[in-house]
C-alpha cells in the first residue's frame, strides 16, 4: 500500500520501520515480506521529483570540488536510483579485507541481487597478466520506484508512506523507543520493534548526528558519526587504441566480448607492488576518427614507423579506440567528514557541511595504473594509450567531480573506529540499524549499488532471525 502521509494510520502491526525508499530500503522490505514480516517504509520525498523537496538536500562543501550535494542524490520514492548510472558489479575480494564481513558473506546474496537489478548473476573476468584482469561490469536499467511501485501498492505486508520526514530517534537504556517524524506539517511518533535508517551516504550521517544532538545520552559521543566519508574520483585518464584481434588472441576463449566498453581492473598484485589503491578503467571501444588522429599524431612524433603502421591498421578498420575513464578508490580518512551546519531546513533539522579533500594516493593510483597498462599494451602489442596531463596535476585533480557517497556510519568491530557492527546494528543500541553505502568500510573501485543491495538482503535475514528467536 502507498499513502501520501501518516494521517490516521494504525502502525501497531508493523514490527519494522525503514526510513528511506532507495535500493537499500526497498530491498530490505522485499526480503522481509518474503518472510511474511510486515514493514513500514517512510520516505521524505514524494512519488516524483520535486525541486522543493531537493532543497532539503542542500549543503556546503569545504575543500575540494565534488558534484553539488542536492543534485547528486534524489529525495523521492526510489531514492537516487531514479537517476543512477546503472553500472553494477560485486566488490572485489581484496577490497573487503578491512571489512568485518568477508566476500563469502555477501556473495550468498549475489544471485538474488542480480534478479532485483535485472542483470546476469555471473560476472566474468580474464587474466591479462600478473597485474590486470579484463573484467565485466553489467548495466542495470532498473529504477526502483518504477519496478516496484505496483508491487508495493498491492502488497499486504509493505506500507509505503510518502512526504514524511524523519527528524530524529528517541531512546534510552540502549533501546530506540520511537522515531520523531513530520508528516503533513504535524509531528508524529513512530513506535516499533526495529528501526532501519536507509537514507543514503550523506543523510544517514546527518540524521544520526541530529539524533545525538537531541538525545546525547542515547548516541555515544565516541562513535565516529560522519567520519571516514569516501567517494570515487572518476576521471578522464586519456585515450587509447586497442587491437581487439590481438587481445582476443592473447586471452583465447577467455576473451570477454560483449556490447559495450572494454573494462580492465588492477589485480591485488599491482596494488601491493606499487602500494596504490584499487582502480578500474573502461574504454569506449568505438571508431572515433578524432581520437584516432590525436593519438596517431602523438605516436608519429616519437615513433614514426609505428605511427605509420597504426595509421594503416586504422584505415583497414582492424583497431578500436576511445577515451579512457577511471574509477578510483579512496583511502578512508577521518578528516573527510560530515558535520551539522548552523543553517537548518524548514523542519528545523540542520543542513550538512562536508569537509572533503581528495588524496594524492588516488592520483598516484591513476598514474601507476595507466603507465603499467600502457607498458602492457606496448610489450604485448595490444595497442597504445595516451595519458592526459591532468593525471600528473594535483590541482586539476581537485576539481574533478565525484558522485558516489560512501562512509560516515562505517561498520567495524571497534566503537571508536566504526558506528555499526557487521550486522549493521548501531553499537550498543539494541534495535537501530543503518543500511546503505554509509556503512562501507572502504570504497573499492566498483559502483556501490550492487553491494548496497547485498547488504540490505543480509540485514533482512538478521532482522528475521531476531524476530523469531
Amino acid at each position: 500500500m502507498i499513502l501520501k502521509n501518516l494521517d490516521n494510520i494504525n502502525l501497531d502491526n508493523f514490527p519494522v520501520a525503514i526510513f528511506g525508499s532507495g535500493p537499500a530500503g526497498i530491498t530490505t522490505a522485499l526480503e522481509l515480506e518474503k518472510k511474511n514480516i510486515k514493514c513500514l517504509i517512510i520516505e521524505a520525498g514524494g512519488e516524483n521529483y520535486s525541486e522543493i523537496s531537493q532543497e532539503f538536500y542542500k549543503g556546503k562543501i569545504i575543500g575540494d570540488q565534488i558534484t553539488d550535494l542536492s543534485s547528486s542524490r534524489l529525495r523521492q520514492f526510489g531514492g537516487t536510483s531514479g537517476h543512477w548510472g546503472g553500472w553494477s558489479k560485486p566488490m572485489a575480494k581484496y577490497n573487503l579485507e578491512l571489512w568485518p564481513l568477508k566476500a563469502k558473506d555477501l556473495n550468498t546474496y549475489s544471485t538474488r541481487t542480480s534478479e532485483i537489478l535485472n542483470i546476469n548473476h555471473q560476472f566474468r573476468k580474464s587474466s591479462l597478466n600478473g597485474f590486470f584482469n579484463q573484467i565485466e561490469f553489467q548495466y542495470s536499467k532498473v529504477r526502483f520506484a518504477d519496478k516496484y511501485k505496483n508491487y508495493i501498492k498491492n502488497s499486504n505486508n509493505i506500507l509505503l508512506v510518502l512526504n514524511t520526514q524523519l527528524s530524529h530517534f528517541v531512546g534510552h537504556n540502549n533501546n530506540t523507543e520511537y522515531a520523531v517524524c513530520i508528516s503533513n506539517d504535524v509531528i508524529k511518533e513512530v513506535r516499533t520493534k526495529y528501526f532501519i535508517l536507509a537514507c543514503g551516504g550523506i543523510e544517514n550521517s546527518r540524521l544520526l548526528l541530529w539524533t545525538r544532538d537531541k538525545n546525547q545520552e542515547f548516541i555515544d559521543n565516541d562513535l565516529p558519526v560522519g567520519k571516514y566519508w569516501m567517494n570515487h574520483p572518476w576521471i578522464l585518464g586519456g585515450a587509447g587504441i586497442i587491437n581487439k584481434k590481438n587481445l582476443k588472441k592473447k586471452l583465447g576463449n577467455n576473451f570477454l566480448e560483449y556490447d559495450g566498453p572494454l573494462h580492465f581492473a588492477a589485480k591485488k598484485e599491482l596494488v601491493n607492488k606499487k602500494k596504490i589503491l584499487s582502480a578500474a578503467m573502461y574504454m569506449n571501444a568505438k571508431e572515433d576518427t578524432k581520437i584516432y588522429k590525436e593519438i596517431i599524431k602523438d605516436i608519429l612524433c616519437v615513433a614514426p614507423e609505428y605511427g605509420k603502421k597504426i595509421a594503416n591498421m586504422v584505415f583497414k578498420k582492424s583497431l578500436k579506440c576511445g577515451n579512457i575513464f577511471m574509477n578510483l578508490e579512496e583511502n578512508p580518512n577521518e578528516n573527510n567528514k560530515i558535520v551539522l551546519d548552523k543553517e537548518k531546513d524548514k523542519f528545523g533539522i540542520p543542513l550538512v557541511k562536508l569537509f572533503y579533500k581528495k588524496a594524492q594516493d588516488s592520483l598516484r593510483t591513476a598514474k601507476f595504473f595507466l603507465e603499467e597498462f600502457g607498458n602492457l599494451c606496448r610489450t604485448e602489442d595490444l595497442g597504445r594509450i595516451a595519458i592526459k596531463d591532468n593525471i600528473y596535476n594535483l590541482e586539476e585533480f581537485k576539481n574533478i567531480d565525484v558522485h558516489h557517497h560512501m562512509g560516515g556510519t562505517r561498520m567495524g568491530i571497534e566503537k571508536f573506529k566504526s558506528v555499526v557492527n557487521k550486522d549493521l546494528k548501531v553499537h550498543d543500541i539494541n534495535n537501530l540499524y543503518i543500511s546503505g553505502s554509509s556503512s562501507f568500510v572502504t570504497s573499492g573501485y566498483t559502483n556501490p549499488t550492487f553491494t548496497i543491495v547485498q547488504l540490505a538482503m543480509r540485514l533482512a535475514e538478521k532482522i528475521n532471525e531476531r524476530l523469531y528467536v
